[in-house]
């Protein structure tokens, strides 16, 4: 049953991470880790929450790799965000 509530929660972190990385990193992923934080303080790590976390870490991950593979990627792409405003 854990595993059903981890892939739930899965499932209902995706979009959110989907509309974050759409937006823009940083107060977009901010905002929903604070948000996971509190049920996360309140409840304890049950599955859903653990699993509302894993698709924002692992796009952290994923742009972390990116910026350490080519720093200057990060350049370009805060000159391109700042260009859309």
């Amino acid at each position: 049953m854990a595993v059903v509530f981890f892939l739930l929660g899965c499932g209902l972190g995706y979009p959110v991470m989907v509309f974050a990385k759409n937006r823009g990193p940083i107060p977009w992923l901010l905002m929903p880790m604070i948000a996971y934080s509190i049920p996360l303080f309140t409840i304890g790590p049950h599955p859903i929450i653990l699993g509302l976390y894993l698709p924002l870490a692992a796009y952290l991950l994923y742009v972390g790799q990116m910026v350490i593979r080519n720093p200057s990627a990060i350049n370009e792409f805060w000159l391109n965000f700042g260009n859309e405003e």
